[in-house]
């Protein structure tokens, strides 16, 4: 039996949330210029008073909406987490709820390393896993440090799992 320790606990890079940063910064500039528009060239005499006060507010409404979206967005990468183990790999991630998805090694048939320029820049990368497994035959361990060495790591636990449990692999 091989034991069953951890060889490697990963997280995603916050680079993941960079279109969501960018967007943010491109918010801000544009919530402050509709304040501005909104105080001195609403027409008040056509919107009820009651409802006067919302709309000068608006613009502080889309910026706690805009920061939360990134608050949200950021703590939903935090809470991923992927773990290599002697017999499986394991991928834990939700807020609110939690998923916990777990992938035999001996599943495991191919491997894909992609290196975008931008996570090139901070030595990140994807490793793209297939499998022979039903409800993940494609999976994903994004924006990782080193990926060809986890690709090494994990494909020596593959073959060293699949002589240990007697699977081979027939297409």
């Amino acid at each position: 039996m091989i034991q069953n320790t951890v060889y490697f606990k990963s997280r995603p890079s916050q680079l993941i949330n960079l279109e969501t940063f960018l967007l943010t910064i491109l918010a801000v500039p544009v919530i402050l210029l509709m304040d501005g528009i909104l105080k001195q060239q609403l027409p008040i005499h056509f919107i009820p008073a009651k409802l006067i006060v919302h709309v000068y507010r608006l613009p502080h409404y889309l910026g706690v909406f805009v920061l939360l979206n990134l608050a949200y967005q950021v703590l939903r990468v935090y809470c991923i987490r992927y773990e290599i183990h002697a017999e499986e790999l394991r991928y834990y991630s939700g807020i609110f709820r939690r998923n916990h998805e777990f992938i035999e090694n001996y599943r495991i048939k191919d491997y894909r390393v992609e290196r975008p320029l931008i996570y090139r820049l901070f030595g990140l990368g994807n490793l793209i896993i297939y499998t022979s497994d039903k409800t993940t035959p494609i999976f994903r361990l994004n924006a990782i440090k080193d990926p060809e060495e986890k690709y090494k790591i994990l494909r020596g636990l593959v073959e060293l799992n699949r002589r240990e449990k007697h699977v081979f692999e027939v297409d």
